[in-house]
């Protein structure tokens, strides 16, 4: 893809006086290009240089549903072949209910750029631009990060709504490219196939490992956040819902019931009266199977990905498939909210508050 006039005047501005961009645009406007040309010129003018890889969706460094960060030491030909230096994990392939994730990772991932000591630091981002939800996400990101540029890529002035709320302000510079022409855009199947293609790349020599509950801090779900009831209570909901109970959890105010099978909720208000709650979660325990976890150190600082297999309720096991050697580091389990095969195949989302 040729690089345009305007595109090298901004770039010969960025290189000359070098701080943190970040790149907004629409999907297939040539974000990911002008990044890569970005950190290309940057390395070739000897400033120390960094990308964060922001685009869940189709993320080219570190596996989807992950923010990543890289070191460019040198010229490359695609951001994939970079390695991540570090990780933050999302847990959806869409920014959709994920807008804390997505603002407070990027802002994460760029500090740790910064405290590299990299004094170019590029940030690619989502094509999600449009609607209340696209403008929210998009401005309290910039608002967070406060870049040193904001440079927005745009066909017919389509994110402007985007651009200009920054245009006054005198720490940040506002410019406008234009997308080239070649920049086409690409059929959702293509986007689909090409994160099947990488949870597979991510799993392919992947291994099984157990993990203690008691050993470790559980993020993003019920399981774990409460206190066991009773088998007493148990008993009571089993017979209540007419179906094999496999976990429950008082939760604060509210209760985490797991069932063997989807249970029929005609008798709930039975539950909300003994419990005294309508605070009243329910999921089987085959919905905790293939669900995108992120493994975190004892610090929090994500190490890899995961999968989980299997939770064992009554011994307090998990069984979790992931390419690290070893779990031996990991303390943080953290729940995503996609449930994708081994294989790569995307099984659906799992609603906030699901699990």
């Amino acid at each position: 893809m040729p690089v345009s006039e305007d595109w090298h005047s901004i770039i010969h501005e960025i290189t000359s006086a070098p701080g943190v961009v970040m790149i907004v645009g629409a999907v297939d406007t040539g974000k990911t290009h002008f990044c890569l040309q970005l950190c290309n010129a940057g390395v070739e003018a000897g400033i120390s240089t960094a990308i964060v890889d922001a685009d869940v969706g189709q993320s080219e460094i570190g596996a989807p549903g992950t923010i990543g960060m890289a070191i460019v030491d040198k010229p490359i030909e695609l951001l994939s072949d970079l390695k991540p230096k570090r990780l933050y994990f999302v847990g959806s392939t869409t920014p959709a209910d994920h807008l804390l994730e997505c603002a407070i990772g990027t802002k994460k991932m760029v500090d740790a750029a910064l405290g590299q000591g990299t004094k170019l630091v590029v940030v690619d981002t989502t094509g999600l631009v449009g609607g209340w939800l696209g403008r929210k996400l998009k401005t309290y990101k910039t608002d967070l990060i406060r870049p040193d540029y904001l440079v927005g890529i745009e066909k017919r002035r389509e994110i402007e709504h985007l651009l200009i709320p920054f245009a006054k302000l005198e720490s940040m510079k506002v410019r406008r490219a234009a997308s080239p022409e070649e920049a086409h855009r690409k059929p959702p199947e293509f986007r689909t196939s090409r994160r099947r293609l990488n949870y597979y790349k991510h799993f392919a020599e992947a291994h099984n490992h157990i993990l203690r509950m008691d050993d470790i801090s559980l993020w993003n779900t019920w399981l774990g956040a409460g206190r066991p009831m009773k088998w007493q209570y148990m008993k009571f909901i089993e017979d209540a819902l007419r179906c094999p109970i496999l976990h429950v959890e008082v939760t604060g105010r509210g209760i985490f019931i797991v069932s063997e099978r989807p249970c029929s909720m005609s008798n709930r208000k039975a539950l909300e009266e003994q419990f005294k709650t309508t605070n009243i979660t329910t999921v089987t325990g085959e919905t905790f199977h293939n669900v995108l976890v992120g493994l975190a150190d004892q610090n929090a600082n994500m190490l890899n990905v995961g999968l989980l297999q299997a939770v064992d309720f009554k011994h307090r096991f998990l069984s979790i498939l992931s390419p690290l050697k070893t779990a031996s580091p990991v303390r943080v389990v953290q729940f995503g909210s996609i449930r994708v095969t081994r294989e790569g195949e995307e099984l659906g989302l799992l609603k906030p508050g699901d699990l």
